[in-house]
This record gives structure tokens, C-alpha cells and sequence, in this order.
């Protein structure tokens, strides 16, 4: 056995274990750990949207329309897009005609909406700027064919959250069947 405390000018010296330095990889390691970390914290704040963009969306789409309708071509469609996306003729097959619009700023996003009528009922199209969004917990996907899209309810109105030109779009209506929604929803 070792005398850990030899006597004072015996010249003999002796190392524990807690007089190693650490293994040599161990702080770049944790170094690299650490900054993957705020990295992806950095990242996932910032780049992702909040899970309820949509609901929220909705829930604008509820409120009146702020300004007329835009112009339409002489077969119905309107002439008006928003961060690109040109908005849908929903007149010609499905009845539904542009009869105003609203702006809003929905989790720090535009959202430009045009609501259409069709036999007294009022169906909102709404594109989100920037990436899209999440579907809302409790979505199910839209039952058609080639069809990218989910169906979910928020404050008493169905709606359809779908992707057009890289942006979100968001359509909803009450008293209107999911299937009118759908529709409209998947319109060019």
C-alpha cells in the first residue's frame, strides 16, 4: 500500500485520481453537446409556427369582412392573390361568389381572407405568409385522393388546412357540409 501523504522531502510523489486531467475528448464532447443544443432551441423557436396558427386563423375568419370583394374576370374568378397565391374561382362550379375581404395578423403572420356567399352562407379562404403551419391536435386527414390536406373544427366552424404555393391556406365556414368545404378548400 501507498502512503497517499508521504513524509515532507522524501522526493517521492504520489498521483490520484483527481489529479488526472480529464480525458482529452470529453470536453470538446460536452462543448459540441452544448452548442447543438442552443442550436436546436435557436432553431426550433424561431423557424417553427405555434401548433395553433390555425385554430387562430379560424377564429378571424369568423369575424366580419373588412372591405369589398376585389374585381373579378368575366368568369368569376377574383382578381386578387396574396404572398403569391392567387385566390380560387370558387363561382364558376361551386356557386360560392366573392362578396368581401379582411386582413389580419394572426401568431405574428399575415393572413389575407376573402370570404365568399352561396345561398346565405359566408365560407372564408385564407392564406398564411411564411411556411406552413401545423395541423391542429385532433385533425384527421381530408379522405380525397392526391389531396395534402386535414379537416378539423374550431369555435363551431369545419375547416380544411392545406398548403398552396409554400404558404398555409386555411378554409372554414358554420353551417356549411365538410364536403362544401373541402371543395372550396382544393379549388384552383
Amino acid at each position: 500500500m501507498v502512503d497517499p501523504h508521504p513524509p515532507a522531502g522524501s522526493g517521492t510523489t504520489v498521483r490520484t485520481a483527481r489529479d488526472d486531467p480529464p480525458p482529452r475528448g470529453l470536453g470538446i464532447g460536452m462543448g459540441i453537446t452544448v452548442l447543438a443544443v442552443g442550436v436546436a432551441i435557436a432553431f426550433g423557436s424561431s423557424g417553427s409556427a405555434p401548433p395553433q396558427v390555425a385554430t387562430d386563423v379560424v377564429a378571424t375568419q369568423a369575424q366580419p369582412a373588412e372591405a369589398g370583394a376585389p374585381p373579378t374576370t368575366a368568369g368569376g374568378r377574383p382578381l386578387a392573390a396574396a404572398f403569391g397565391v392567387a385566390f380560387p374561382d370558387l363561382a364558376g362550379r361551386l356557386g360560392w361568389q366573392p362578396v368581401g375581404r379582411r386582413d389580419d395578423v394572426v401568431d405574428g403572420r399575415q393572413v389575407r381572407t376573402l370570404v365568399y356567399a352561396r345561398a346565405g352562407r359566408r365560407l372564408a379562404w385564407s392564406v398564411v405568409d411564411g411556411a406552413p403551419v401545423p395541423a391542429p391536435s385532433g385533425s384527421a386527414r381530408v379522405p380525397v385522393r392526391g389531396a395534402d390536406a386535414v379537416q378539423f373544427e374550431s369555435g363551431g366552424r369545419v375547416a380544411v388546412l392545406t398548403t398552396r404555393g409554400g404558404h398555409a391556406v386555411v378554409v372554414s365556414a358554420a353551417g356549411v357540409s365538410p364536403v362544401a368545404i373541402i371543395r372550396a378548400a382544393l379549388a384552383r
